[in-house]
């Protein structure tokens, strides 16, 4: 695979990672008004965002296999982010359930 294919793919990867993390970050606030809790999905879209501007740099190879592996961990930190921002959960009832005396 060629350098600029790379950066090409990584680049859309880049976009679409952000632009799936913001849109949940959206959906999330405005069906469960849990602006604070999912903060963390928002920022690390945008930065995954940003992250494709630098990408386009002249890297060299070491610096796009560098930058791959940035992707892809901060592409699996959106996804298991939304997972938890867009699961269901019922609000809590004061009931303590978890194990072990304190």
């Amino acid at each position: 695979m060629s350098s600029q294919l790379a950066v090409l793919l990584l680049g859309y990867a880049c976009g679409l990672g952000g632009v799936a993390g913001i849109a949940a970050y959206i959906w999330v606030v405005l069906k469960r008004r849990r602006w604070l809790n999912s903060a963390g999905l928002l920022l690390t879209a945008l930065g995954l965002m940003q992250f494709s501007l630098l990408i386009h740099q002249n890297l060299g190879m070491a610096g796009l296999i560098q930058a791959a592996m940035a992707v892809a961990l901060l592409l699996a930190a959106v996804a298991v982010q939304i997972v938890a921002a867009v699961r269901a959960r019922s609000p809590w009832d004061g009931t303590e359930r978890r194990g072990g005396d304190e």
